[in-house]
């Protein structure tokens, strides 16, 4: 009698550790994959993440921008948060990051910002068909990523000054 019980109970915990299995599959990408090099990270994070990031923009402007960003001790200035149309946090090399799509005059443009990773300046990157430029920040870093370079190289200086540390915080 005692093991019939268990044979009932058996289905349930087999999909409990299926439910747990492909849990822990879809959270091995969002941990930190230990990447060898920012660039490696920027083309897999996009490459896994981009389009579908980028499907979601149109629908309504991000109101979260803030309460996002100010997790991650900085904040947008009001002319980038004004234009940033999807946010939701994604993990970087060294922790929890922000993926952005930018609603430009001229398209949409993807940022990921990275608080605590360190890159070299205003190197480029070209990958699929986009062109990737990565921005030093006073906090942490940025890749923005388009298929436009000459738009992609025209927001470097305005992301380097809009993604700003919280007063307090560096």
């Amino acid at each position: 009698a005692v093991d019939s019980g268990h044979r009932r109970w058996w289905p349930l915990a087999l999909a409990a550790s299926v439910l747990i299995a492909v849990g822990a599959a879809g959270l091995t990408w969002n941990m930190n994959r230990g990447w060898d090099s920012v660039e490696e990270y920027v083309m897999d994070h996009y490459r896994h993440d981009g389009s579908r990031v980028m499907a979601m923009a149109g629908a309504d402007k991000a109101d979260d921008v803030q309460s996002i960003l100010s997790e991650l001790n900085v904040q947008a200035i009001p002319a980038l948060a004004g234009i940033i149309d999807v946010i939701k946090y994604c993990p970087t090399p060294d922790g929890k990051g922000a993926h952005m799509i930018l609603n430009t005059e001229t398209g949409p443009v993807t940022v990921i910002y990275m608080p605590e990773t360190q890159v070299t300046d205003r190197e480029t990157l070209a990958f699929d068909d986009v062109r990737a430029l990565l921005v030093a920040l006073p906090r942490g870093s940025a890749a923005i990523i388009g298929a436009d370079q000459k738009l992609v190289s025209s927001l470097y200086g305005f992301i380097q000054q809009s993604i700003v540390p919280l007063a307090g915080k560096s």
